[in-house]
């Protein structure tokens, strides 16, 4: 037996514990910026977006390219020109070469047998034969290009993506709002449920108190069985209550360690408390639409619509650009001759769209129509963004009467359950009516704890719907 409770020590002893972490709410915030992958996405986001606006920055600079290549050709190429007789030609009275035909006694030109004329004299040109080489020619250039006039566009689309990295930046603090509601919904859980864990220990030991005074009671016949009894089955109820609370307790700190990038069974311990009241001037921050990130980002992209319609007519307008370039190759030889030369080249280019059958006029229709609807879309948010903030307010005021009407419950529970305690010792309250006082007691705590709670919750999303949650 006592190797049993020995061995049984040991193992206590050496148990793995859950490790244990003291935070406050502010850490809590700053671990759960720092751990967020939806917050990291955005500031992703936010990246490739100033690297978008410096890509289109770099089509207003002109574009320098070099290029080149090289062929080994191992087969030369024989060609051979066909030589013959040709014609001779002597000058006329005039300087002028006239033909050195044979004229007849009628005094035109003699004709063969081909119907073509007899000259006097035929020049003998041989076969020329060519040969060429394409053993490591080469050739090597640069070029120098700059757009002049392009429509618009680069100006355009350049303005959009400045749009993009202003979007992608109000992006970034939506998720950041996101994040710690979602944290602090998380922290104030946690905190309430520790607080109603108290609630329920106190309350299973009021009960559990009660019940021993009973079982004394009872064993000296001064009380029945039939009150112990029920005693008991409100000592179990206050046994279930703790368990779940404790088990609720469990989840919500599990809950809050996956915000923060912990480990899920990491035991917190969490210095902030409930209060009573919000934050001194919450309720005269003010409330305007331009605040909240999300309506900022509807405006953007309007913009952005907008930029899109001047992208798209630049398409159908005249394009205006120059080049210059220097080129030098060799390598090619005809006849065992090298070629080898250098050359500058200049050219200018315009393009003028003339006739595409409406095609121009559409389009830029269609990118009006969008931008008409990304309009109607930013006001028909903006609705409901104002019903949302005008809600919030609304929940946070209730909280607050919640507040008080919950505090003024408590405060008439206890002095119930006094009142039934002093009157059930002089016997002038029954059982009943004492477990009634002590479950309203504990049911108007823990009411109170979910009031204060609830309070906290409420400031969040009303910070969150004005975009002051930051």
């Amino acid at each position: 037996m006592r190797f049993i409770i020995l061995s049984i020590g040991l193992l206590l002893f050496f148990a793995p514990s859950r490790a244990q972490r003291q935070l406050d709410l502010k850490q809590c915030r700053e671990m759960a910026l720092e751990y967020s992958k939806q917050l990291a996405i955005a500031e992703k986001q936010k990246e490739k977006a100033a690297w978008t606006k410096k890509e289109y920055g770099a089509n207003y600079l002109p574009k320098l390219s070099v290029s080149g290549f090289y062929l080994y050709h191992q087969k030369k190429q024989e060609y051979k020109l066909s030589g013959g007789y040709l014609p001779t030609y002597l000058p006329g009275a005039d300087g002028k070469l006239q033909p050195n035909v044979v004229i007849g006694s009628d005094g035109k030109p003699v004709t063969g047998t081909d119907g073509k004329p007899v000259f006097h004299e035929y020049a003998f040109l041989p076969d020329i034969p060519l040969s060429l080489s394409l053993r490591g020619a080469y050739m090597a250039s640069v070029q120098l290009q700059q757009p002049l006039f392009m429509g618009g566009k680069i100006r355009a689309a350049h303005q959009a993506a400045k749009l993009g990295e202003e979007l992608a930046g109000e992006n970034v603090r939506l998720n950041r709002s996101e994040v710690l509601v979602e944290l602090e919904q998380a922290y104030w859980q946690c905190v309430r449920v520790q607080e109603l864990v108290l609630v329920a220990r106190k309350y299973k030991s009021v009960v559990n108190e009660l019940v021993k005074n009973l079982e004394d009671a009872q064993q000296a016949g001064m009380a029945p069985l039939n009150d112990v009894l029920k005693a008991r089955v409100k000592y179990n109820d206050a046994l279930l209550q703790l368990q779940q609370a404790e088990h609720g307790k469990q989840l919500a700190q599990m809950n809050l360690c996956r915000l923060v990038g912990l480990e899920l069974n990491t035991e917190l311990v969490l210095t902030d408390s409930l209060s009573a009241a919000i934050t001194p001037g919450v309720l005269a921050l003010p409330d305007n639409l331009e605040q909240r990130p999300d309506y900022n980002m509807l405006e953007k992209q309007v913009e952005m619509k907008r930029k899109e319609v001047n992208v798209t007519r630049s398409d159908f307008l005249p394009q205006v650009g120059v080049s210059a370039g220097y080129g030098y190759g060799g390598g090619l030889k005809l006849n065992g001759d090298d070629s080898n030369s250098g050359s500058f080249n200049a050219m200018a280019s315009v393009a003028i769209p003339v006739f595409n059958w409406g095609e121009g006029r559409n389009k830029v229709r269609v990118a009006k129509a969008e931008e008409e609807m990304s309009r109607l879309n930013k006001e028909r948010l903006g609705e409901m963004m104002q019903l949302e903030i005008a809600g919030s307010r609304f929940k946070l005021n209730d909280a607050q009467t919640r507040i008080r009407l919950t505090k003024s419950a408590l405060e008439q529970a206890k002095e119930n359950l006094r009142v039934s305690e002093d009157q059930y010792e002089v016997g002038m309250e029954n059982l009943t009516n004492l477990l009634e006082a002590q479950a309203q007691w504990q049911q108007a705590w823990s009411e109170w704890v979910d009031a204060k709670a609830a309070l906290k919750l409420c400031e969040s999303e009303y910070l969150k719907a004005i975009g002051k949650l930051e």
